[in-house]
């Protein structure tokens, strides 16, 4: 980051702002319980030519979508404050 502070070309902090925004909306969807099942579901659809694979996706846990969608809300919280601090100190 101290490297495209001394740049003189546009600035990352909206780019970086507006996926952390996306990143807390779309985490916290995926991290529900509905959404998590539409997700597997749409995996296992996808799957319906490999048969092995299916199987497995099917008997995933809706723990790890979940998870996921949590990882992506930890990151858009952390992604907010820090553009907003790069716009302020420029």
């Amino acid at each position: 980051m101290v490297t495209i502070a001394g740049q003189d070309g546009p600035s990352p902090t909206p780019f970086l702002l507006i996926w952390g925004v996306v990143a807390l909306a779309l985490g916290g969807a995926l991290a529900t319980r509905g959404v998590s099942e539409r997700f597997r579901a749409f995996i296992v659809e996808g799957l319906a030519s490999k048969p092995g694979y299916q199987g497995r996706a099917r008997s995933m846990s809706l723990g790890f979508p979940r998870f996921i969608g949590g990882v992506f809300m930890v990151c858009g919280m952390v992604a907010i404050p820090v553009s907003i601090a790069m716009m302020v100190r420029s």
